[in-house]
């Protein structure tokens, strides 16, 4: 029983994140290990001060920590909180993004982690001096300590991003510790004045940036859950090798040698998804949206399934924390949830679907039936 699994994004990246979280995997976060470790450079242009690197080189810190099982926020700190300065005028977002990459600006996303930068979650309203926000944001990622905020609103109908102190937010009316282990939190923004310059960017360069950093979140998503899907597998070969049980190796029984190549199938699958995803997004394709929506909706029910069948091959230890395959399962799970549900992905597919391809479905109260 053996299987292969090449990296997807190989490299020095890869290499320096995988080594990290093995070192650090059952260490308690302390500190700001991602900007401690320059990852939020990755995005910045160099004349910014930043690496100019590419999403490709931030899917290599994304697999190295996944492989691993460590969770750190490096989507949100390292690919939404760049795009979205992206919207903000050149001389501005150069200053705010050289603050960002040298780490003497701690920026975060006010965004729920079930939603994507996109979605509106906050509305402001115009005042005199300034702005008011209101609106409630859940699941926020608070694993790392944030001096600002950028918080994407409404403003009279239009798309609009603001600026935010950590201080003038305040904290959270609620924290918590999410499956997969991230620190969640909730915020409530109660009418809170702002002033003018807070508002960043409005209109189309808002709507653009917002739209660049869900595609980022979706893609990065999808490569974490690539790399967490391998790791799984991995460990659940080794288990079945290990195991024994009426005097022989669990790795001898037909069935469970029949559901890891049904996995490996799937992870296989999963992969060549996501690498099209990722030439699709590097060709700047028009349906590259509609490409992501389908992969989450295929990913999302294959990490389950897979999920799912590692915790029953491992037995009891399944439902152990102590293992990694288990705190790998919980991952893949929660992943679903990541950016929007697949239910989520599939309503959007399905209203911007052609009439006339649409299936004709009938529901009967009576009989619960579906035809």
């Amino acid at each position: 029983m053996s299987t292969s699994f090449p990296s997807l994004f190989p490299g020095m990246l890869l290499d320096a994140a995988s080594r990290y979280a093995e070192d650090h995997i059952a260490v308690a976060i302390e500190g700001d290990p991602v900007r401690e470790l320059g990852w939020t450079a990755t995005l910045v242009p160099e004349e910014a001060g930043g690496v100019g690197g590419s999403l490709s080189d931030l899917a290599s810190i994304v697999e190295g920590l996944a492989t691993h099982g460590l969770q750190l926020p490096v989507v949100e700190t390292c690919a939404v909180v760049p795009l979205l300065l992206q919207a903000v005028g050149a001389e501005t977002a150069r200053r705010w993004l050289e603050a960002v990459a040298e780490g003497s600006v701690q920026m975060a996303p006010l965004i729920a982690l079930s939603a994507t930068p996109d979605v509106h979650a906050v509305t402001a309203r115009h005042l005199d001096i300034g702005y008011e926000l209101s609106g409630t944001v859940q699941g926020v990622d608070a694993t790392l300590p944030a001096t600002h905020y950028l918080v994407p609103a409404q403003v009279d109908g239009e798309d609009a991003i603001f600026l935010v102190d950590a201080e003038r937010i305040g904290a959270p009316k609620a924290r918590y510790r999410t499956m997969e282990g991230r620190v969640g939190a909730d915020f409530v923004l109660a009418q809170l004045a702002v002033p003018e310059s807070a508002c960043i960017a409005r209109g189309a360069a808002a709507r653009d940036a917002r739209a660049k950093a869900t595609d980022a979140a979706l893609l990065l998503t999808a490569a974490d859950t690539v790399a967490a899907l391998a790791t799984l597998i991995r460990q659940t070969v080794t288990h079945l090798k290990e195991r024994r049980q009426f005097g022989v190796a669990l790795s001898s029984f037909q069935v469970l040698r029949h559901r890891v190549a049904d996995m490996y199938v799937k992870y296989l699958g999963a992969k060549g998804l996501v690498i099209h995803c990722f030439n699709e997004y590097e060709q700047d394709a028009p349906d590259l949206r509609r490409t992501l929506r389908l992969a989450k909706v295929s990913l999302a029910e294959s990490a389950r399934a897979c999920a799912e069948a590692a915790i029953q091959m491992h037995g009891g230890m399944g439902v152990s924390e102590e293992v990694l395959a288990t705190r790998t399962a919980q991952r893949l799970i929660a992943s679903e949830f990541r950016y929007g549900d697949r239910l989520l992905h599939v309503a959007h597919l399905l209203a911007l679907a052609p009439q006339a391809s649409a299936p004709h479905l009938s529901f009967s109260n009576q009989t619960g039936s579906v035809r």
